[in-house]
């Protein structure tokens, strides 16, 4: 054995040491692991790359100059009872009168509608639901004003219970025909001047306005998705 070792030295010698270090196993207590320095990828500014370049095979984003942010796009805003009258607020902000001013305090209404072409009197409620308000009357729709402007009110035409509503024969109402609204504030005359189908979410009638008017609203039978509405302006 000595003299296989012997043997094995000396040809270590005759073929350099870096070759037999090639044939002898490391030590343990000899092997590290590499450390490498990882430099971040330089960033590529695609504003000022030429637009083949952007667009091209080997592109990795592709920028859209011509799109729109969210603030340039039209926005979708629905119109509904509670926010028509924002719109022109600023306008007509002396043309609204909240519905404690105009209420009757004997029976909780706040006010008395009447139309002799039709020959109904009903008193108008104020109830933070309109479809309570009409268990009791007309509903006034309380995002519009209870007396000055244009005060927004609303009827059944047939009740739940299969009963003739108030406003059964609003549709019988052409041009012309007058109605009187009164609130503890005064009583005021009104002539219709239209008489129109309207769709179920179509709110621009109640919208604020400096001239005085009453808007009328109910269901139409058969018709889920339509309403008929009749507006009437002050006469003297």
């Amino acid at each position: 054995m000595k003299k296989q070792f012997a043997m094995a030295l000396l040809l270590c010698a005759a073929v350099g040491l870096s070759s037999c270090a090639d044939e002898i196993p490391a030590q343990p207590n000899e092997l590290q692991t590499p450390q490498y320095t990882v430099s971040p990828a330089p960033e590529t500014d695609f504003e000022a790359m030429p637009e083949e370049e952007i667009h091209g095979a080997g592109a990795v984003k592709v920028i859209d100059k011509t799109r729109r942010t969210t603030a340039d796009a039209p926005q979708n805003t629905g119109v509904t009872p509670e926010n028509i009258w924002q719109e022109d607020a600023t306008v007509t902000y002396n043309a609204f009168t909240l519905p404690e001013k105009a209420a009757f305090s004997e029976d909780g209404s706040i006010g008395i509608l009447s139309i002799p072409e039709l020959q109904l009197t009903v008193n108008v409620y104020e109830a933070a639901d309109e479809m309570e308000a009409m268990d009791l009357g007309a509903a006034h729709f309380k995002s519009t004003s209870a007396w000055d402007g244009n005060v927004g009110i609303s009827a059944h035409n047939v009740n739940f219970n299969g009963t003739d509503g108030y406003f059964k024969n609003l549709h019988q109402l052409s041009a012309g025909d007058t109605l009187t609204y009164e609130t503890a504030l005064g009583a005021r005359n009104y002539a219709v001047t239209k008489v129109k189908t309207i769709s179920a979410d179509d709110w621009n009638g109640l919208s604020r306005s400096t001239e005085n008017r009453i808007t009328l609203i109910t269901c139409i039978s058969g018709q889920p998705d339509k309403r008929l509405m009749v507006q009437a302006e002050q006469v003297q």
